[in-house]
């Protein structure tokens, strides 16, 4: 597992180790270089496989072919007794060896018969051409840029703009995608110039510049006409396998371990194979009142069953959120999805003590994990039933405001969904902001987002698709799961030097999958019934039924508490003018902020009962004309009786001069007001003029804050204003 980067025709070589370093992170154990003339090939490794010899890049006998390479090649041991056989002598013992002979061999076919998880680099002298490659499934990132005869490459996107003619400017096509499918979809990237390497896909790059791409790999639909129970045992078998192959490792392997049942097949297999007690890790939820949320009991359940040694993490809002800016520096591109940090969270726990951890992922899409294809499959049982009758019941869903429950949404999504063709209501279920939302959104105008999968609904019917569940299958293993959960899994997994890898994303496995019946996925109302049926024997019948939660917090319990702080952060007018884009309707924007709990009914009291109300902030005039703009709908500056703002003053907070003020323009004593506030230094600010403080629900939940703020405040009841 590595870190890889290069350059063809360039001499420079700075670059090349400026871009090198950037990669530390994925790497700390070693770096290596090849460079000759306007070649250079690098990396920086996390050694996991023959820890001693296995330094990259590596080449074959006349050191005419070299390689780089990030991930694992599991059936590199079998592969090399073949290449061995067929003449090819080794120095290594490392899986990184085995892809240069086999591509000595077999030429650009031999990434067909690798097997495993990878981003390759190869520089080929006698053809004087570059080829890089990504796995079957996506699991591993691979970013590029070429122009004017000359290419750099990267396992992260950030590693590109060290080449200083790269201008790093933001595709609106890319945001529009992402604002449908929130995230960006291969080969575009969130900047104009730089392109990433789809899943099964080959790229060869000629010395003159020219190059050319391909898929080398895709699923093939057929009826395999087997019993059910031959499905079960067949799928057991694919599973034992792909578990076995990946407990191939010269350094522990650890679990992460949820709730889930994708997790506990994991688990559970590799327990079997391990000769010793594997390390199981799960993350829990501190600041959450929903306990659908909490994955610590059912983890715990089966690390005992299993006889692991469980480790826990508990986590809050200000775990997440105070994360984001890190985080988002190494994912490199926008992604829409609270697991990010939390996976990011979970895996820098994890490495303390493993190097390489086993996951579920890939479970929901190879049988049947999601929601969305419970009502694709009502939609076909129900394709003949009245439209008429649909479009009633619609209607009425159509009369209840959305705020009214996150299960009116959902049911007025369904019933718009129920309306249209099979891949409309594919895409529709899929799909966040719609294109006429996206136009008043977006500042310009971009292609429809849904060329994307419309493009992918059609390369599926190359590979003989049985029914429309099998297009489904197909789209999904190509967008959401490359794209999304597989590339921020690397990015915030590798950010910690920790390793990850997917059983359930063998792409044997994947092709066994693909071709078991949709019936037998979800069967009577049950999601992946036939993933419970191979693993009846081995995991007890409470776990398997277990209802399914998804590794995700308690997001809107943390967005009620914390978001105010992030809105002023990150949408403001002030920043976003600052930061100088005009991708976004600035005003659409704003008038979708909400106040924090209890605000309204704070200022609706003071109003009926002639108290005096101040408005005391610690922003800008002009950010205060956004704030009050944004709310209009809730209140306005008139309802108050003063509002005031650092500027007003010498000394912003944590001073208190803003307080000292307001009291005075108020024509107040100290002792007369009560300030209610949500962040340490307003409520500092409050203190230190002598003012008696209370706090908003949700507020001072970062444990630095907390104790000093038990001391100076109460957490404000806002019932008593009703």
């Amino acid at each position: 597992m590595c870190g890889i980067t290069g350059l063809i025709n360039f001499q420079d070589r700075v670059l090349l180790h400026d871009m090198c370093n950037m990669l530390e992170h994925r790497g700390p154990d070693s770096d290596g270089y090849y460079e000759d003339n306007n070649v250079g090939l690098a990396i920086r490794r996390l050694s996991i496989i023959d820890l001693d010899g296995g330094n990259q890049p590596i080449s074959n006998e006349d050191e005419k072919i070299w390689t780089v390479f990030n991930g694992e090649i599991y059936n590199y041991k079998s592969l090399q007794d073949d290449l061995k056989s067929k003449g090819h002598k080794f120095k290594t013992n490392s899986d990184t060896e085995t892809i240069v002979h086999a591509y000595e061999e077999y030429d650009l076919d031999f990434v067909n018969h690798l097997q495993g998880m990878f981003a390759i680099a190869i520089w080929d002298e006698k053809r004087n051409r570059t080829i890089l490659v990504r796995d079957r499934l996506g699991v591993k990132p691979l970013y590029y840029y070429i122009k004017n005869d000359r290419l750099l490459f990267a396992s992260e996107l950030k590693v590109l703009l060290e080449y200083d003619e790269i201008r790093p400017t933001i595709n609106r096509n890319a945001i529009s995608d992402y604002l449908t499918y929130l995230y960006v979809p291969a080969p575009e990237t969130i900047f104009n110039e730089i392109n990433k390497l789809g899943p099964a896909e080959i790229l060869i790059f000629n010395q003159d510049g020219s190059f050319s791409t391909k898929t080398y790999w895709n699923v093939k639909f057929q009826n395999n006409n087997l019993t059910e129970d031959d499905y079960a045992i067949q799928l057991y078998n694919h599973l034992d396998k792909s578990v076995e192959l990946r407990m191939v490792s010269d350094v522990p392997v650890g679990i992460l371990l949820s709730s889930g049942i994708d997790s506990s097949v994991v688990a559970t297999l590799a327990a079997k194979k391990s000769n010793y007690k594997l390390n199981t890790y799960t993350v829990g939820f501190e600041d959450s009142d929903d306990s659908s949320y909490d994955e610590l009991k059912g983890s715990q359940e089966m690390a005992d069953i299993l006889g692991t040694n469980h480790n826990e993490i508990v986590v809050n809002s200000n775990d997440s959120f105070k994360l984001l800016d890190r985080v988002s520096w190494y994912l490199d591109e926008p992604f829409a999805n609270p697991t990010t940090t939390l996976n990011y969270i979970i895996s820098d726990f994890a490495s303390k003590t493993s190097k390489v951890v086993l996951s579920g992922v890939g479970g929901d899409e190879m049988f049947g994990g999601y929601p969305k294809y419970k009502a694709l499959k009502i939609f076909q049982e129900y394709e003949k039933f009245p439209k008429s009758v649909v479009k009633k019941f619609g209607s009425v869903f159509d009369k209840i405001p959305d705020k009214t429950s996150e299960t009116v949404v959902k049911g007025k999504t369904f019933f718009e969904a129920w309306k249209e063709n099979p891949k409309d209501q594919y895409y529709s279920l899929i799909s966040y902001f719609n294109e006429d939302e996206k136009e008043k959104l977006l500042n310009s105008k971009t292609p429809p987002s849904r060329r994307f999968i419309d493009k992918l609904f059609l390369d599926s019917e190359q590979c003989n698709p049985t029914s429309f569940f099998d297009k489904v299958f197909f789209v999904e293993t190509r967008s959401y799961l490359p794209n999304n959960i597989l590339e921020y899994t690397d990015k915030t997994s590798m950010a910690v030097s920790l390793e990850v890898r997917e059983p359930l994303l063998d792409h044997k496995l994947v092709e066994f999958a693909a071709n078991i019946p949709f019936s037998l996925k979800i069967k009577n109302g049950s999601m992946k019934h036939i993933l419970k049926l191979a693993m009846k024997n081995e995991i007890p019948k409470n776990i398997l039924n277990r209802k399914k939660r998804g590794f995700t917090p308690p997001i809107i319990n943390w967005l009620n508490r914390s978001l105010t702080d992030l809105e002023s952060k990150y949408l403001s007018e002030q920043q976003i003018r600052e930061r100088k884009t005009e991708i976004f309707n600035q005003k659409l924007l704003t008038e979708k902020l909400i106040p924090r709990e209890g605000v309204i009914d704070v200022i609706e009291y003071a109003k009926n009962n002639q108290l005096k109300l101040g408005f005391v902030t610690s922003t800008t005039e002009d950010n205060i004309n956004s704030i009050f703009l944004a709310l209009k709908n809730y209140f306005t500056e008139e309802d108050f009786d003063f509002v005031g703002n650092n500027t007003m003053v010498k000394n912003p907070k944590p001073h208190s001069d803003i307080y000292i003020e307001a009291i005075k323009r108020l024509n107040l004593e100290a002792n007369e007001c009560i300030a209610i506030e949500d962040s340490r230094e307003s409520a500092l600010s409050a203190h230190n003029a002598k003012i008696s403080c209370v706090a908003f629900p949700g507020s001072f939940h970062e444990e630095d804050n907390y104790d000093f703020c038990s001391k100076i405040m109460l957490k404000l009841d806002t019932s008593i204003f009703k």
